[in-house]
């Protein structure tokens, strides 16, 4: 990593680069992170955090652009047309300075694409059953820009505009290879390397990306999307000792640890993320899910009153307040603030996944179906809707239809236990023991916090006649409940087995001890463990 100061030089300029050029997204980025850059008296209350900086900083590294400002009268109009959505007029004021200034041109272009992404958007408002629409400037655009390519005349800001075209006609090899180039030029351009990396793969070879700090964000990025959740907090956690307030990293840490169902930690990360940042709603969606989850009604109410207050019309407040209702029990009202959700954004994933969980609390099949129907469609790799079908066909007791959910859960999130449950649920339903002992045994493996799979393993391997691993099986179960201090139908029937078990191999000490367990249970386990007292007895 480069000194602090060369840092902020670097993320002063690009915010500034980014927002003079309308990337607002990306400006909002930079700005943000370059507000969350440790400070040097910061380092004064941690000395390993000033060794490790001092340790690992590239002191050779040097930021030697300079923004000067657009002062052309022509461009300075035009960009007010543009931030007021006048996006044909804003073309036409710059079509004579498209071939003298790089600005002009980027803003000429990008004008073009907005307009057309507007008159998509109108279609599809208009027709709410439409879902080919498509941006109608894209064939023009694609023409001119793709000779600008050949003859190398594109700036970076072009090249960038020119993936964007070949990705939306599906051209993603060529999309990548551009997104790269760009790159190479501006390599503080997040918007560009969140567009890469939903365009690589984890077989994919890094090695063309630039070698520049920032492709240690983009790395662990790439890896909580593709739910490597502890590489992800490890990496970043570093880059914390850089960015000591920054909220994208905290909310990057907080998601990690939330896709690891590690909760509590989660939460706190959250907290953190709302006392630097107490006006954002972007991931707040998530944080609701965890107070749902931990069915902490008080502080769910107050999230939801927090975001309607800050910002109502926006997907991830209409989230907060549907999980709301939805813990309420108030499951009409759920549906209607996720389908608010969806009128905003069409392509909202949680608020699909979300109202297809409401249908299905309703009985609503049919309407859970299509609802996670359409998540996957949005995103065919989203686990939480393939598992949301197949928990929607099994209830209904179609297993083989379930079975095939599953099994596409399991291939998004292949270390998922929770996956692997549901999967050798399916299969002991459909007296197929040998592949369900197979998917707990994976599950197990992934461990499962539930501890769902090694008790049904104990079961599996005692129908079987596996009776060692089914003493070992149940052994592990009962040390966990007894971890846990949960005492349930688990405990009793782990206690019942080994007590019989030892009995058996005529270990009378632990099988006593096993039996007087099961008298602090009514019903028949105090009579099975009066049977074995008579026996031990004799």
């Amino acid at each position: 990593m480069p000194k602090l100061s060369e840092i902020h030089k670097e993320l002063q300029f690009y915010t500034r680069y980014f927002s003079e050029n309308k990337l607002y997204q990306s400006s909002k980025w930079t700005g943000e992170l370059l507000l969350g850059l440790t400070q040097e008296e910061d380092l004064q209350s941690s000395q390993f955090a000033m060794q490790f900086i001092q340790n690992n900083t590239d002191y050779q590294y040097q930021f030697l652009r300079e923004f000067v400002p657009e002062n052309n009268d022509i461009i300075c109009v035009a960009r007010n047309l543009f931030d007021l959505r006048e996006f044909k007029k804003c073309a036409s004021l710059l079509q004579g300075l498209i071939h003298k200034n790089e600005s002009a041109m980027f803003l000429y272009y990008y004008s073009q694409y907005m307009y057309g992404e507007l008159r998509k958007e109108e279609e599809m408002f208009e027709n709410e059953n439409s879902k080919t629409a498509t941006n109608p400037e894209l064939k023009l655009l694609d023409r001119e820009l793709s000779k600008l390519y050949e003859q190398k005349q594109l700036s970076q800001l072009n090249l960038y505009l020119y993936g964007l075209i070949l990705k939306d006609t599906l051209r993603l090899r060529e999309a990548r290879e551009v997104f790269i180039q760009v790159l190479n030029q501006l390599p503080c351009f997040w918007s560009a390397w969140l567009e890469l990396c939903r365009l690589l793969t984890e077989e994919d070879s890094i090695s063309e990306l630039p070698n520049h700090w920032m492709k240690f964000f983009w790395i662990s990025n790439f890896n909580l999307e593709k739910f490597k959740n502890s590489n992800c907090v490890e990496s970043f956690q570093l880059l914390l000792y850089y960015f000591r307030n920054s909220n994208f990293i905290i909310n990057q840490i907080a998601n990690a640890y939330y896709n690891n169902q590690e909760f509590e930690l989660s939460l706190e990360w959250f907290e953190r993320l709302l006392s630097i940042d107490p006006y954002r709603y972007e991931n707040l969606d998530t944080y609701s899910n965890i107070l749902y989850i931990k069915e902490n009604q008080g502080e769910l109410a107050n999230l939801a009153l927090q975001s309607f207050t800050n910002n109502k019309y926006v997907p991830e407040t209409c989230c907060v307040v549907g999980n709301y209702y939805s813990l309420m029990n108030e499951h009409a009202k759920a549906i209607n603030y996720f389908q608010r959700a969806l009128k905003l954004d069409k392509d909202c994933l949680a608020a699909w996944t979300l109202m297809g969980h409401e249908y299905l609390e309703m009985k609503n099949v049919a309407s859970a179906i299509q609802s996670y129907r359409n998540a996957v469609e949005i995103d065919p790799k989203d686990f939480r809707a393939w598992y949301g079908l197949g928990q929607t066909y099994a209830l209904q007791g179609m297993n083989q239809y379930a079975l095939y959910y599953f099994s596409r859960a399991v291939i998004s999130r292949p270390k998922d236990a929770r996956m692997w449950n549901a999967m050798a649920e399916c299969y002991d339903k459909m007296d197929k023991k040998n592949e369900s002992m197979k998917c707990y045994e994976r599950a197990n493996s992934c461990k499962d916090k539930e501890g769902i799979a090694i008790h049904q393993l104990a079961k599996l391997y005692d129908a079987v006649g596996k009776e060692d691993k089914a003493q070992q099986a149940f052994e592990e179960s009962l040390k966990r409940k007894d971890e846990e201090q949960t005492v349930d139908k688990e405990v009793s029937e782990a206690l019942l087995y080994l007590a019989r078990v030892f009995l058996k191999k005529g270990d009378r000490e632990r099988a006593m001890q096993m039996a007087k367990r099961l008298y602090d249970f009514n019903g028949p386990e105090r009579d099975e463990a009066n049977k074995i007292m008579s026996l031990l007895n004799k």
